[in-house]
């Protein structure tokens, strides 16, 4: 019940942030309610993470400090939002119709859930401890973080293969959620990786009903957890599916800001949720230059570059507390990643090499089809959703998120290409984790770019009256 106790204070946390935050949205008031309790998991979670990560490091990270300051903050944030709401007034939902039938995909959607959480209370149950990456680096650096006389422990080089390089969030909320638990118990990870995937969803429907319609949301939520690798992934407690969820929040809100009157609040707080993703894993970083690349490209174009120039700002600004936390991290504290050291090592000949190149890209394919064609359908369900639907008129169409992707990939497939460790290892271990990093946001980006199934429906006139003769 503690645990439960910590996750409801940093849900809680995060969604008066949110409320705060975002203006009030025009669309649907449920839909707008959800999706800000959705980000309220990742923005309650990675605040109080890097408050515990702070408080620890600094020699204060007990229960009643943490769970004091974390009441305060909330009480604060608590009174701000009942003083917005009683200002704002009662706001009036207008009630949305659609000639498409949406019980339909609501039933799917509704099933599809079911099954992901059987499944993954199921594997929670056969192997509570989580993946191997679960229990030998993130829910071991946990235990050092419990104690402020052995944070130390969890960034030291030894023992090797531990990665005691990455980033700090996902063991710092096992930390939290142990430390107000008082044990340390499985199910603080096996807790934090239903709520991150959970959350995903929520994100990823209510995002599209807000953008595009109630009927592309529930029908994207589906396409998301028809993926058999998101289940799997989940139930490992691994940082993938948190990386996922607040990559794919950023670009959503990025996506949102673009339709919205006040951009700079969303284009912040997707700044806010990358700098999270740097703060989760390695990758997170290449993630947050991907956003911020795509986001001046698709700006420029659009609007001009002082346009670019403002929206990238308003954007990294808000990622600069996350990325400053990860520079003095990696700078002050943190042993040397590997992987630098890896960078520069016969480069000009593994570049230089047409065999590697195909070596890559051919490893990068067969994963993707073993992974999200055959045995699992997902790239396929995809694409039969893009041909029933088709794609929206070129003018409406915007190709940032897309744009963020790719570079995301063309990073990943860059660090394969001048890594010296054994490629094949890595397609067998890493990449199908890497995919799962693009997996949501690529199926928020193109339901983005479909049209609706309620453009397809045929609405009949109403038949003239007779004349009198």
């Amino acid at each position: 019940m503690s645990a439960l106790v910590a996750f409801v204070i940093a849900w809680l946390v995060g969604y008066c942030g949110v409320r705060l935050w975002l203006p009030s949205g025009a669309g649907s008031r449920r839909w707008t309610v959800a999706l800000h309790a959705a980000l309220g998991i990742g923005l309650g979670t990675g605040f109080t993470s890097c408050l515990y990560w702070l408080l620890v490091v600094g020699g204060a990270g007990t229960l009643p400090v943490a769970a004091g300051m974390e009441l305060v903050v909330l009480a604060a944030l608590s009174a701000l939002v009942m003083r917005q709401r009683s200002a704002a007034g009662p706001g009036v939902e207008a009630a949305a119709s659609s000639a498409f039938p949406l019980w339909i995909p609501g039933l799917g959607l509704a099933v599809m859930l079911g099954l992901f959480v059987t499944a993954f209370l199921s594997v929670s149950d056969w192997n509570p401890q989580g993946g191997w990456d679960a229990f030998s680096i993130w829910n071991l650096r946990a235990r050092y973080l419990l104690h402020s006389g052995t944070w130390r422990y969890a960034v030291t080089p030894l023992p090797v293969g531990t990665h005691m390089e990455y980033p700090l969030l996902l063991s710092s909320v096992v930390a939290r959620g142990w430390t107000y638990m008082g044990s340390v118990s499985p199910l603080v990870p096996i807790g934090a990786a239903l709520g991150f995937a959970l959350a995903l969803v929520t994100m990823l429907v209510s995002a599209l009903a807000l953008a595009r319609g109630t009927a592309i949301g529930l029908l994207a939520g589906i396409v998301l957890l028809a993926n058999p690798a998101f289940v799997s992934q989940a139930a490992s407690q691994y940082a993938d599916v948190p990386l996922a969820f607040f990559f794919a929040a950023a670009l959503a809100l990025i996506s949102l800001g673009g339709e919205s009157p006040c951009p700079a609040r969303y284009l912040s707080l997707a700044g806010v949720f990358a700098g999270f993703a740097a703060w989760t894993k390695n990758e997170g970083s290449l993630l947050v230059l991907a956003l911020a690349a795509a986001l001046f490209v698709s700006s420029w174009r659009s609007a001009g570059w002082p346009s670019a120039a403002r929206r990238s700002g308003a954007f990294l600004l808000g990622a600069l507390p996350g990325l400053m936390l990860v520079l003095w991290f990696k700078v002050v504290l943190a042993p040397t990643d590997p992987l630098a050291a890896q960078l520069t090592l016969n480069l000009g000949q593994k570049l230089a090499s047409p065999a590697r190149w195909f070596q890559v890209a051919g490893g990068f394919l067969k994963q993707a089809w073993e992974l999200y064609c055959l045995p699992g359908p997902a790239l396929a369900i995809l694409a039969v959703t893009c041909g029933l639907l088709r794609l929206r008129p070129r003018r409406e169409r915007t190709a940032g998120p897309l744009l963020a992707i790719l570079i995301a990939l063309a990073g990943y497939f860059a660090i394969f290409l001048v890594t010296k460790d054994d490629l094949d290892w890595l397609f067998a271990t890493a990449l199908d984790r890497l995919y799962m990093h693009l997996w949501p946001a690529l199926v928020l980006a193109v339901f983005l770019l479909l049209r609706r199934p309620e453009d397809f429906a045929i609405v009949s006139s109403p038949a003239k009256p007779r004349k009198a003769r």
